[in-house]
């Protein structure tokens, strides 16, 4: 498959087949604020610990408003005794799907058994997952990576547990939990992930997609259903645009990024401006990455004591909007 307007997943109808990763401190409530003004189909929050789900009424990670729909939830845990009440919850609490985490490599997540530790517990992964189908009637997927390490790659084998479950879809990192970040994600172990998968479940590819040509190089190799973007899409907030364009021919989208920071920063200092500094100089790193002559700009918002002086520096700064959706050099 290719880029696809019209999408489905179970009975989630959506505008396409480009999907937002959840992707922890960095998709906050401003953050989905600012992608939703770009990005049409489905998009995440922050995932949330089964076990503060369903200790708290309510979690400010999942915080959104309807207009940020179509939008899911991600569940992080490792309790399958809790899974069916925190599925619940979320279904409850008006999210279009739900998603388990088993990709998460930081180690406050693994070391209590939950995001990529829980590769090392295909039976763990099947149980969760059967109580969260069993527990909601929208779509249930999963989010895994390759395995712990090069020595148990155990991608294939969670696609058939996803499956038996009655998972909708899955979505596939190409690295394992020990490579972290560093080297190429591994699209061809997607490919055999999908061969396994044929018809019975979506496979969404993830990893290295910073770009619309990389989109199309992961499509044409892998024969994935869809594509999850994580970091490419905190570099260019408007990347499915560009995407889209792409696959349609259509006049690709002009979109200022002198703008984008600055209704982000809006955004915050709707939430909390004691901590909107805090909260820019973290995105930044991001949005600013691989921009012509921005080395002095991103110093002085470190510097920054207050919001209000970065927002001066940045609407000083003579941004170089010709290319906009440069791919993401890391």
């Amino acid at each position: 498959m290719s880029f696809k307007n019209n999408f489905t997943i179970k009975d989630l109808n959506l505008s396409h087949n480009i999907i937002y990763a959840p992707l922890a401190e960095y998709t906050d409530f401003a953050f989905r604020r600012l992608v939703r003004n770009y990005h049409t189909s489905l998009m995440y929050c922050e995932m949330v610990k089964m076990q503060a789900l369903v200790r708290e009424k309510t979690t400010k990670l999942l915080k959104y408003t309807k207009d940020m729909k179509p939008l899911g939830a991600q569940l992080c845990g490792a309790d399958p005794s809790i899974a069916f009440d925190s599925a619940k919850k979320l279904e409850d609490s008006g999210f279009d799907t739900i998603d388990l985490n088993c990709g998460c490599p930081v180690h406050k997540v693994v070391k209590d058994g939950s995001g990529a530790a829980l590769l090392k517990e295909p039976k763990l992964i099947s149980q969760i997952l059967s109580e969260m189908v069993k527990a909601v009637k929208i779509p249930v997927t999963i989010k895994i990576r390759l395995g712990w390490d090069d020595s148990s790659i155990v991608a294939t084998d969670i696609v058939k547990i996803a499956i038996d479950a009655g998972c909708s879809a899955i979505t596939i990192h190409g690295r394992t939990r020990k490579q972290g970040y560093s080297g190429k994600s591994d699209w061809n172990y997607i490919t055999e992930c999908k061969k396994v998968a044929q018809d019975n479940i979506l496979v969404f590819a993830n990893g290295d997609l910073y770009s619309a040509e990389d989109v199309k190089n992961v499509f044409e190799l892998t024969k994935c259903d869809g594509v999850m973007i994580a970091r490419g899409m905190l570099f260019s907030p408007w990347l499915s645009n560009d995407i889209e364009s792409y696959y349609t021919n259509s006049i690709k989208p002009s979109f200022s990024r002198k703008e984008a920071i600055l209704k982000y920063i809006s955004y915050l200092l709707d939430e909390k401006k004691e901590n909107a500094i805090f909260d820019l100089r973290r995105i930044s790193g991001w949005f600013f990455r691989g921009i012509e002559n921005i080395k002095n700009l991103r110093i002085s918002i470190n510097a920054a004591t207050n919001i209000d002086q970065a927002i001066k520096l940045i609407e000083g700064f003579d941004f170089d909007e010709r290319d906009n959706s440069a791919p993401c050099s890391l």
